[in-house]
């Protein structure tokens, strides 16, 4: 009992020391007990919280250590180096991925020639093997377009024809299949259209303004379609004229259409200009036994003058007669 109250006792009086109740006392102390035994034995005798402190202490100092090396760049590129050294493939040795050759997009010619004999279902065939070759889809385009005709058929491999040669629409196979499926059944001739009016670019225009002057069922339809301003956009200066004076709604707002008429209108232009310089021989008057005057008499100097001009650059339509003269 006596030897516990003294131990008790002990521990009581450094309990200020650990605690640091005064000031520089636990320093001293640690002082001395470093320089008078080595630094196991002081570990061993040292209380389980100082033991602690002396290990952060020591594994503090290794992380600055560490960071002192890391805050060398150039240490830190040796050591990213090495690493990739390490994990790098040996010299000389082949790549992980097999580089796999690009197949040709070009069907052999002997390939075509007899897919083409054999048929639609060759031909299909063969555009899976080859789904860029424009070739296999103009020969599908104009299998289909046989009598008789499967226009969906027809127009799907034209729209992938058209996608993989835009110049293919100034083919007149394409014109004439695409112009044919504008006059069949209703889900054939909208499918038309909408290659018209876009993939087609300037040429699908160039059928939308025939359509639309002419005389077939859809001429309204393609009217709507040629005035889309997208439509407009890509059809040629031309074209653009030609539609401009056809729509105008009066002589007096097709008057200063007349100068680009002269500088760009072609035989379009001519067909809407001669018809408002024409008189009539009868019709007009008391009972209907007068002359007419022609529909835009008072400018009809200024649009002869322009046909002359456009016949001039353009040549007169073969057969055609002289413009008329105005009155």
């Amino acid at each position: 009992m006596p030897a516990q109250a003294s131990g008790t006792g002990a521990s009581r009086a450094s309990s200020p020391d650990r605690q640091g109740s005064l000031p520089g006392t636990g320093s001293a102390l640690a002082t001395s007990v470093t320089a008078a035994a080595p630094r196991a034995s002081v570990l061993a005798q040292a209380p389980v919280a100082a033991r602690w402190m002396v290990i952060g202490a020591a594994a503090a100092a290794a992380l600055l250590g560490a960071a002192a090396l890391l805050r060398d760049d150039g240490s830190l590129d040796r050591i990213e180096a090495a690493a990739s050294a390490e994990h790098a493939p040996p010299e000389g040795s082949a790549p992980r991925r097999p580089v796999v050759p690009r197949p040709s997009n070009a069907v052999p010619a002997d390939e075509l020639a007899a897919a083409n004999a054999g048929g639609v279902l060759a031909l299909e065939a063969l555009a899976a093997r080859y789904p860029k070759d424009p070739a296999i889809f103009r020969a599908l385009m104009l299998r289909h377009a046989l009598p008789p005709p499967y226009h969906a058929a027809s127009l799907a491999a034209a729209k992938r024809l058209l996608e993989l040669d835009p110049g293919a629409a100034a083919d007149d196979d394409v014109r004439r299949v695409v112009s044919s499926a504008a006059a069949g059944p209703p889900e054939a001739a909208s499918a038309a259209l909408d290659l018209m009016a876009g993939a087609m670019g300037s040429q699908g225009a160039d059928l939308l303004y025939d359509l639309s002057v002419g005389s077939s069922a859809i001429k309204e339809r393609a009217a709507r379609r040629l005035a889309e301003a997208a439509v407009l956009e890509r059809a040629t200066p031309a074209l653009r004229i030609a539609h401009e004076l056809r729509v105008a709604p009066s002589c007096k707002a097709r008057q200063p259409l007349l100068a680009r008429a002269t500088a760009d209108g072609d035989r379009r232009a001519v067909d809407v200009l001669a018809p408002l310089i024409a008189s009539k021989g009868k019709g007009c008057g008391f009972l209907g036994m007068s002359r007419c005057a022609a529909p835009c008499a008072s400018i009809a100097g200024e649009i002869k003058a322009a046909i002359q001009a456009i016949e001039a650059r353009t040549g007169p339509a073969p057969g055609a007669a002289p413009a008329p003269e105005g009155r």
